[in-house]
C-alpha cells in the first residue's frame, strides 16, 4: 500500500456564518527535506464526536455526520485503467473539513488493514487485500481528489465496486449505508 498526500493549499478557510460547526486543523510535523510541504491535517470539529481521534467510534461519528449532511456534498469519479480517480467536495467549509478528516482516516485504516463496514462484502475485502492498493489524495480548498489504483484485476473491480458504493452514500445518505454495497462488473 502506497500513500501520496499533497495539499493545493495549506491556507485554512474559516467556517462561514452558516456553517453548524467550525472547522478546527490538528498540526503536523515538519516535513523532511524533499518531501511533500506539510499541512495541517484537518480535525472534524470536536462536536461531531466525543470519542478519541483516530477510534473506529470517532471515525464512525464522521462518516454518520457525512451521511446527514449527504445532500451538501458533490462528488464525481472517472474509471481510469487501473482504478478510479474520485473528487469529493462541499461548498459548506465545515463538510469539507469533515471530507478530508474521513478520507485520511480511512486511508489511515487501509494501510494498516482495519476494517470498517465488516458486514459489507466488498468493504470486507477490499481492506483485505489492502497491499494491493495504491492511494494518491489532494487536499482541496473544498474536500479531496483522490486517485485509486490496483495491481490485479479483483483489487481494481472491488475500487470501482466501492467507489460506486460511496457515491450512492453522497447521493442517498442513510439509505444507501443500510444496505450492502454492490459490485461492480466491468
Amino acid at each position: 500500500m502506497s500513500f501520496v498526500l499533497a495539499a493545493a493549499s495549506c491556507a485554512p478557510r474559516a467556517a462561514s456564518a452558516t456553517s453548524a460547526v467550525a472547522a478546527p486543523t490538528a498540526a503536523l510535523p515538519s516535513a523532511a527535506a524533499g518531501s511533500l510541504p506539510v499541512c495541517p491535517v484537518p480535525r472534524a470539529p470536536t462536536s461531531v464526536s466525543s470519542a478519541d481521534r483516530g477510534t473506529l467510534p470517532y471515525d464512525r461519528d464522521v462518516w454518520q455526520t457525512l451521511l446527514y449532511h449527504h445532500s451538501k456534498i458533490h462528488r464525481t469519479v472517472t474509471v481510469i485503467e487501473n482504478g478510479v480517480s474520485a473528487t469529493t467536495e462541499s461548498d459548506d467549509p465545515a463538510v469539507a473539513t469533515l471530507i478530508k478528516d474521513h478520507t485520511l482516516a480511512m486511508h489511515d485504516r487501509m494501510v494498516e488493514g482495519l476494517q470498517v463496514r465488516t458486514w459489507d462484502p466488498v468493504f470486507k475485502e477490499l481492506f483485505a487485500r489492502h497491499e494491493h492498493v495504491k492511494i494518491a489524495v489532494e487536499l482541496t480548498e473544498k474536500g479531496v481528489r483522490i486517485v485509486e489504483t490496483g495491481d490485479d484485476p479483483e483489487t481494481v473491480r472491488l475500487l470501482r465496486s466501492h467507489a460506486s458504493g460511496v457515491t450512492d452514500f453522497v447521493r442517498l445518505g442513510g439509505a444507501a449505508a443500510q444496505r450492502e454495497t454492490p459490485y461492480v462488473n466491468d
